[in-house]
């Protein structure tokens, strides 16, 4: 109680939250919004009007229910407001439309992805267009150019972005959605021109070219390769040029969050802004100038780093904390953490299924909450071990509050992760500190070569540790939580945690009842695993998967295994399933016939059956079409004869859609796996 008193921001961000969390499920009537918005006035109201004081304390509960109603419909309000705002006006409508890109071009495998702005479409009369797109340009030097604020006239047709095509797969489409984009869509080259620039001033553009500028110091000095990515990463923000490989080897290590700009490098700026300024200290004006230039600083850098909801968060406790210190008032961190995430959720409710948004406040609160109880341990006796002590309570607090979150989105857990944050951490600190003088002393000769040449030997020294501690034996474990499992999980934590500061028998029995409850969980999806049978076959990009899932085992056909493993390995590894076995030859499969616990199949991804004639034709009970084929169909059947049809991503759309017309004269089950994802067939004993 002492703890809610004493943080009125949580009371406020509490009801806001679950509001936020409702609308995703619950679309609420303008009438009813309407309804509840009076019902918390009435009740905030009749809290004042109430003036005997014995009725006020029997009625103290009005203006809390009040409060929270208000702040439930405000949540709800402004979710309405941002899915309107963010809709897509002209789905699947071809014609030549007017766009401004409002993010730069970022190269990927076979094209240039950009964010747009659709402002026209050209038809017979003009017309507004409404909504924003992720827009893949082909690759050519033209797209490789392109700036924020570069306005195209394209020939294109937008599509919504698909959702989760695969079991356990990530839904594109929500998060597209929460970021504010409504379209996908794929351009040649030959079909957009550039028109013109817009020239008003945009916060974004600015930040872009001040970021691109930054890096352009970096490559001056003749970083590159990882070391650029990693540094770019590290300090500005910048993950375009980040591999996959070293990105694995970060987020395997457990140290995957330094290369993202979060608090701790926030912080680090702070803390020099601070010491530099330490001189404007002798009297209230001085204190108050002080504290607007470290504000300043730390929004310039917030700035500089592409506003991520991560860093304005921190930039945000920050100020607080400036402020405060500025007033000589004692900053109470908890309701300051609370304030900047409910200013920022009102900005937009979004940000509350932001990946980074809920490991870095999960993080921060974790630190705060577990490190006295760490701290409280073991006593050191000297600065060195005091040093490594805070150290360790530092990562081993932040350790469980994100545990749960690491174990739900990624699947793992690094088993090293204490020895990486005890190198990594103030490895990179280093970095970030040579990386700032480095951009302070860029135009000293001599001075600034020296610096250059220490960032990049430190930046290569930290992906060396990263990389050996990733190879090293058991580095990491491959844990797979469900959403029940992890909010049982969080249940547990808050609890046990309760019972070690007052300790009272009822969040004891919560939390050994949530911990007992978590192991239920697991044990049932062992044992749908356990006594499951499934075919599944896999929309991937091009290519052909199935997995045949006996129990615990999975047998797996596949013309791509690394696609495969990207795309199926979550839900294997939620499934507790076995590695994967790659069927090649052998009982009950061969030359892509096979008969799997009694169903009859042909995985049909060569060209072996042109021209291939049979007496009596075989049945099946599926037919798999796949391996880019352009096939006759009826030429096919005059070899099988299936009950069903299923074609796989790779088939294009001319010979899907003349493929389902056959069946439909034919009386023949047909499923497209690019239309409607995976195909699942549960098979029964």
């Amino acid at each position: 109680m002492e703890f809610l008193q004493r943080t009125p921001f949580f009371r406020l961000l509490f009801p806001f939250i679950i509001g936020i969390a409702i609308c995703q499920y619950v679309e609420f009537l303008h009438w009813t919004l309407y309804a509840l918005f009076s019902l918390s006035v009435l009740l905030t109201v009749l809290s004042f009007v109430i003036r005997n004081p014995k009725r006020q304390f029997k009625f103290r509960w009005l203006f809390g229910c009040g409060i929270f109603v208000f702040m439930f419909t405000l949540a709800c309000i402004l979710c309405s407001s941002h899915e309107k705002a963010d809709g897509f006006d002209r789905l699947h409508q071809k014609g030549m439309y007017r766009i401004e890109l409002v993010s730069s071009p970022v190269e990927k495998a076979r094209s240039y992805m950009c964010r747009v702005k659709v402002l026209q479409l050209y038809s017979t009369t003009t017309k507004p267009v409404h909504g924003q797109a992720i827009l893949y340009l082909q690759k050519d030097k033209r797209a490789s150019r392109l700036m924020v604020g570069d306005r195209l006239l394209v020939e294109a047709e937008f599509s919504p972005p698909a959702g989760a095509l695969n079991p356990a797969g990530f839904d594109y489409a929500a998060y597209l959605k929460r970021q504010g984009v409504g379209a996908t869509c794929y351009v040649r080259s030959d079909r957009w021109e550039p028109t013109d620039r817009n020239t008003a001033f945009s916060i974004q553009s600015t930040a872009d070219r001040c970021q691109k500028s930054l890096l352009d110091i970096y490559r001056k000095f003749h970083i590159r390769g990882d070391e650029f990515s990693v540094l770019a990463a590290l300090t500005l923000g910048y993950t375009d040029d980040l591999q996959p490989d070293i990105r694995a080897s970060y987020s395997a290590t457990g140290v995957v969050h330094i290369l993202s700009v979060s608090g701790m490098h926030v912080g680090v700026v702070y803390v020099v802004m601070a010491f530099l300024l330490g001189f404007m200290s002798k009297n209230q004006r001085q204190k108050i100038i002080k504290a607007l230039f470290v504000m300043s600083f730390l929004w310039g850098y917030a700035f500089l780093s592409g506003m991520s909801p991560a860093v304005i968060r921190a930039t945000l406790m920050f100020s607080f904390v400036a402020l405060a210190t500025c007033f000589d008032r004692q900053s109470r961190i908890y309701n300051t953490i609370f304030m900047s995430m409910l200013a920022m959720l009102i900005v937009n409710p979004n940000y509350l299924f932001d990946v980074g948004f809920q490991l870095s406040y999960a993080a921060v609160l974790s630190i705060l909450f577990f490190k006295p109880i760490v701290d409280k341990l073991y006593q050191p006796t000297n600065r060195f071990t005091r040093s490594v002590w805070t150290l360790f309570s530092v990562s081993l607090a932040a350790q469980l509050g994100t545990t749960p979150f690491t174990l739900y989105y990624f699947q793992q857990f690094p088993n090293y992760f204490m020895l990486t944050n005890f190198i990594a951490i103030p490895l990179s600190t280093v970095v970030i500190y040579l990386a700032m003088g480095l951009l302070f002393v860029s135009y000293i000769p001599y001075v600034s070569v020296c610096v250059g040449f220490l960032l990049n030997g430190s930046v290569r020294l930290l992906n060396y540790v990263i990389v050996t501690i990733q190879n090293l034996p058991y580095s990491v474990s491959h844990i797979s939580l469900d959403i029940r499992q992890s909010a049982v999980l969080f249940l547990a934590l808050f609890c046990l945690s309760g019972y070690y500061f007052n300790k009272k028998i009822t969040p004891l029995v919560v939390g050994l009842a949530s911990l007992f409850l978590a192991c239920v969980f697991s044990i049932v999806v062992n044992y749908q695993t356990l006594t499951s049978k499934r075919m599944i076959v896999y929309a991937g990009t091009k290519n052909t998967h199935i997995s045949f899932i006996n129990r615990n085992q999975n047998y797996v056909f596949t013309t791509d295994s690394f696609e495969l493993k990207h795309i199926a390995m979550p839900f294997w590894q939620n499934q507790k399933l076995e590695n994967p076995v790659v069927l090649k030859k052998g009982r009950w499969f061969n030359n892509g016939f096979g008969c799997f616990e009694g169903v009859r199949l042909l995985i049909l991804t060569g060209e072996f059956l042109k021209k291939t004639t049979t007496k009596v034709p075989l049945d099946l009970d599926y037919l798999i079409i796949g391996g880019h084929l352009k096939p006759k169909i009826e030429q096919l059947t005059e070899c099988v004869h299936p009950r069903n049809i299923i074609v796989d991503t790779s088939i294009s759309k001319w010979y899907a859609h003349a493929i389902r017309q056959f069946c439909s004269k034919r009386k023949i089950g047909f499923y497209s796996v690019a239309d409607q994802g995976a195909f699942v067939l549960n098979i029964k004993d």
